[in-house]
């Protein structure tokens, strides 16, 4: 959910068109949800590449130089050989021309957005001009939305309870819903992020190229180190690629003590400067249990060494087999930094421990 923060920026500067996709059948590039925001000179987002988002590009700039009006449009597109695509399926396309300002309605989405708190943006799709509304609970009497599209925000909203929601294909609930209503076409999409709690522990090589590999993927990254300066920190003003809050940068003498304020089911990675550092963090982590996984980088002889003396400071035996290392998928192999952190990112996205149900 990083659009709403890019958009937010965009329109401080210049107005922009927000081109919106949703499947309707078959084989696509993006899922639904995916979003461009397209200016007269620039393109923050993707919905798939190829012929379709190059198309769908110039329209979106030729709405803009006919005037920059809020209105919008949609409407069906095949990917067959009028685009000169073979993926089979076909989508909506949704085009939002949106004045230079901040609406309401997108500052409320980015409140949401940052308090990751189940909300719904339901948008008429039909109307002009533009109609959205943020939902945070049950539709108040002062918001006109008929009664079928509060009850489905309603259910939107039920779905989000917990921090995490699985459907039962085991995919997260990311799309858009369809509601119909006297001729109105509503979309109904859930705010929250859906992001893993990540917790990297570490800014060493190794540890900067897996929080680079990290932040464009569905993680909400903590990342500790104990060193002054070794934290990256990016400079101000440019328009940023992710939202507030997706990597949170942490400096601390007791980077073990972190380890306790975790959220439950946090995904745990471990690769300090120090073994005994390391040892201690991993203890912590152990001990409270409710940890959806946790891997401490190093071989198979590291690994033996950190149960025997987990061992004798207490750790049961049972979370000590939920410890992994060494870390990464064992058909990538080599030792430089990029390798390793794309085995590892490679095998926190192969197995996706955090929708495993017994985590």
């Amino acid at each position: 959910m990083d659009w709403p923060l890019i958009l937010k920026h965009v329109l401080e500067q210049q107005p922009c068109v927000l081109v919106t996709l949703n499947l309707i059948l078959g084989s696509v590039p993006r899922e639904s949800g995916s979003r461009m925001v397209v200016t007269a000179t620039q393109v923050h987002g993707s919905i798939g590449g190829g012929n379709l988002e190059y198309s769908a590009i110039q329209q979106a700039r030729q709405l803009l130089a006919d005037s920059d009006r809020a209105r919008q449009s949609h409407g069906p597109w095949g990917l067959g050989p009028a685009l000169n695509q073979c993926c089979g399926g076909a989508v909506t396309l949704h085009f939002e021309v949106l004045p230079q300002g901040s609406p309401d309605w997108l500052d409320h989405l980015n409140t949401a957005v940052q308090e990751d708190a189940p909300a719904v943006l339901a948008s008429a799709i039909d109307r002009d001009p533009p109609v959205h509304v943020v939902l945070r609970a049950v539709p108040a009497a002062s918001i006109s939305i008929p009664a079928e599209v509060s009850h489905a925000c309603a259910a939107l909203l039920a779905s989000q309870e917990g921090p995490w929601t699985v459907q039962s294909s085991g995919q997260a609930q990311d799309h858009i819903v369809v509601v119909e209503r006297a001729g109105d076409t509503w979309w109904l999409e859930a705010v929250r992020s859906r992001r893993v709690p990540l917790v990297l522990f570490g800014a060493g090589h190794v540890g900067r190229e897996v929080a680079r590999l990290l932040e464009r993927l569905p993680f909400d990254v903590t990342w500790i180190d104990s060193r002054e300066g070794t934290l990256p920190f990016k400079t101000a003003g440019d328009i940023p690629d992710h939202t507030p809050g997706k990597r949170h940068m942490v400096y601390t003498a007791d980077p073990a003590a972190e380890a306790i304020l975790a959220s439950p089911a946090s995904v745990f990675v471990v690769m300090t400067h120090s073994h005994q550092l390391d040892e201690d963090i991993c203890c912590e982590i152990l001990t409270r249990g409710d940890f959806c996984w946790l891997g401490l980088i190093g071989s198979e002889t590291k690994r033996r060494r950190f149960v025997q003396r987990l061992n004798k400071r207490g750790v049961r035996p049972d979370l000590l087999d939920r410890l992994s290392c060494p870390i990464g998928l064992v058909g990538i192999h080599g030792k430089q930094p990029a390798t390793i952190a794309l085995s590892l990112v490679a095998q926190l996205m192969l197995e996706k421990p955090w929708m495993k149900e017994n985590n």
